[in-house]
């Protein structure tokens, strides 16, 4: 038996699972004491979840023209697509205030920001670089470039380097695409009709889309990455990247004798790195067409959605455009489901404790969605006061992005009340924050939230 099932179990044994007998001042937990020792479990809660890095994107189409709160579920993360040319119009000038722009709205809407880079589509790779002897081809789209041009290989990584650096790890990111390859950013050639052979002589060669995907797992270190399936997915996966899918919901959007899902996917995903990608990368899919055109064309939501929560899906791009009436409850049962959905069952800590003294807590959870979180986000908890001051706050040790879907994750710390804590009742809150630990960013599947999204879930007194 492990060490931490032991100590558990013992807890037990003490007294720690008699039916609940009280409700604490939050009303939103039973509550349990021995003496020494209490027990809360907080009542769960079947709403829909309003959390980041999960549910629909706001798509940059529609991000100054959001459809109605009635029409399309609220978002959490913004995705946007820019051309080359416009991140880099004159040599060496970034243009990060364009990005630093995005992400301040996207910030006053509540939301972090998914970027691809694109070196085809409109204005594409910027000409300055195709000026310096670039071959390049004109298709339907835009400009195709040489890809194994090596210059313009060596350009290309100091872009994905001065954006890297700039936008790594930062906490406004909620994910990357491993990107900039092909059509739209797609690792294809789809956009080529007529131009086919001069597109494949430019395509990357296998060696530099290797050094392409190395660039984004070097320089985005420690940020969600995702890959297309017709890119180098299970060399990007197998070292910590998610995928995605650009035209999620097709069972015959395109022709009755070939789709995404079955001919395009579910192959990828027989390969074990691939299908275990979720894990460690998010899944982020993009509607095939829009959402409508399948409720007008009698699609078959439920095989869809259900597809949906197979592949582990997080987030879920339906181009802003609105979703039908009659299918909002639906999506509202897939919202429930997909990314991740703690629900704490219960929490014991000691009924009281001294100025300076140890404080054990020990708490069991379950994540009812279908993945993980991918940022590392921490678990928090903090005592507060009767006049609502915050006296105590301690930062857990457990690795919140290790839960993956199912019961029974547990997490034990033990902090140390501040010794400027005078005696008193405290109540104590239980939060998952940002990486920067400034704020409470995720709501739990509970009752007890304040609306500064922590939970009000017991009362501790200080002597």
């Amino acid at each position: 038996m492990r060490r931490e099932e032991w100590k558990w179990g013992l807890l037990v044994m003490m007294g720690l699972s008699l039916a609940a007998c009280a409700s604490p001042a939050s009303g939103g937990s039973d509550r349990t004491s021995t003496g020494k020792l209490v027990t809360v479990q907080p009542r769960e809660i079947d709403d829909v979840l309003d959390n980041p890095g999960m549910g629909f994107a706001d798509f940059h189409f529609g991000f100054g023209h959001p459809p109605k709160a009635d029409e399309y579920p609220h978002t959490t993360v913004a995705y946007f697509r820019w051309p080359w040319a416009e991140l880099e119009p004159a040599e060496g000038q970034y243009n990060f205030a364009l990005v630093d722009g995005v992400i301040a709205q996207a910030k006053a809407k509540g939301e972090t920001l998914a970027i691809r880079i694109v070196s085809e589509y409109k204005t594409g790779t910027p000409q300055w670089l195709l000026d310096k002897g670039v071959g390049s081809v004109k298709e339907s789209d835009g400009i195709f470039p040489d890809y194994n041009n090596p210059v313009f290989l060596d350009y290309h990584e100091r872009l994905i380097r001065a954006f890297g650096e700039r936008y790594g790890r930062s906490i406004n990111i909620d994910h990357v695409d491993i990107g900039s390859v092909g059509c739209w950013g797609e690792w294809n050639t789809a956009c080529c009709e007529g131009v086919e052979a001069q597109c494949k002589a430019f395509y990357p060669s296998e060696t530099n889309q290797l050094a392409i995907t190395d660039w984004y797992l070097k320089y985005f270190a420690g940020t969600p990455l995702v890959m297309l399936h017709n890119g180098q997915l299970k060399y990007a996966t197998q070292r910590g990247a998610g995928w995605r899918g650009d035209c999620f919901g097709d069972y015959g959007y395109f022709s009755p004798d070939w789709n995404h899902m079955e001919h395009a996917y579910a192959p990828v995903l027989e390969e074990p790195a691939i299908a275990d990608a979720w894990k460690r990368g998010p899944v982020q899919m993009e509607v095939c067409g829009y959402i409508h055109e399948w409720y007008e064309r009698g699609f078959d939501l439920d095989r869809i959605l259900e597809k949906g929560l197979e592949w582990h899906v997080s987030v879920l791009n339906a181009k802003s455009k609105p979703v039908p009436a009659a299918w909002r409850p639906r999506f509202d049962e897939f919202l429930k489901k997909i990314g991740y959905r703690f629900v704490l069952r219960e929490l014991t800590h000691p009924a009281a404790s001294g100025s300076g003294k140890p404080l054990v807590i020990q708490s069991r959870w379950d994540n009812k969605g279908v993945a993980p979180i991918y940022h590392a986000w921490p678990l928090a908890y903090r005592l507060r006061s009767g006049t609502d001051q915050v006296v105590a706050q301690w930062v857990s040790s457990v690795d919140l992005k290790q839960w993956l879907p199912g019961p029974s994750h547990r997490a034990e710390d033990t902090v140390v009340v501040p010794e400027t804590v005078s005696p008193g009742s405290y109540t104590l809150d239980v939060a998952i924050l940002s990486e920067d630990a400034r704020s409470a960013v995720v709501e739990l599947a509970i009752e007890g939230k304040r609306t500064d999204r922590w939970y009000a879930v017991s009362r501790v007194e200080i002597r």
